[in-house]
């Protein structure tokens, strides 16, 4: 069978074999999305590439060991956000970057330690968010790829105090959420949410 035909889970099952070829097919499929996601955080070309490159190479050196509970794309989508935090640790960066990277480093760490924790969170901030009149939804989205208040009252053709109302409203509705489905963690959980969507 042609390998471009097989899903994401018989795709897998072949790397986890040691099937190079399977994991150069997942690089082709996936490399382009997960650059995208990196580059909305990093906003440099070079260190976005770096993150995705080690997040795939991690992925193939930690094949035979890795248990995979929800999709391989929202894994991976998972892995290369918190290697985009990684990244903010280990690195210098310049000044006004590095106390915004390290104070949403401290929310994550406290509350998130690994792939499925994180990807829990963004599994019930996706399933909330889907619930949202289209305007929420569409501001939240917006907001979690970095797009400044201004550009987005531009795009949809909003006042800048419009939308930053919308934005209350998204994390006034996150709060009540998560407060039922975390009541020991969801204060954390708010204020990593207040830090990304009011940046």
């Amino acid at each position: 069978m042609n390998l471009t035909d097989l899903s994401d889970e018989k795709l897998f099952l072949k790397i986890r074999e040691g099937n190079a070829a399977a994991f150069d097919m997942l690089f082709n499929r996936y490399w382009e999305k997960l650059y995208r996601i990196a580059y909305a955080r990093l906003k440099d070309t070079d260190d976005a590439q770096d993150v995705v490159q080690e997040v795939l190479v991690r992925f193939w050196n930690n094949r035979e060991k890795t248990e995979i509970k929800t999709s391989l794309e929202m894994y991976l989508m998972g892995a290369v956000r918190l290697q985009v935090i990684d990244h903010f640790r280990s690195r210098k960066v310049r000044e006004r970057q590095l106390q915004e990277a390290l104070d949403r480093i401290n929310l994550l760490e406290s509350s998130i330690h690994d792939v499925a924790d994180y990807l829990e969170l963004e599994q019930t901030l996706e399933a909330i968010v889907n619930e949202m009149p289209a305007m929420l939804k569409s501001i939240y989205l917006m907001r979690s790829e970095n797009m400044s208040v201004k550009e987005i009252a531009s795009k949809l053709g909003l006042a800048d105090q419009t939308v930053k109302n919308y934005i209350s409203e998204v994390l006034r509705r996150l709060r009540i959420a998560l407060q039922e489905k975390y009541p020991e963690k969801h204060l954390t959980y708010l204020a990593l949410l207040i830090t990304l969507l009011n940046k």
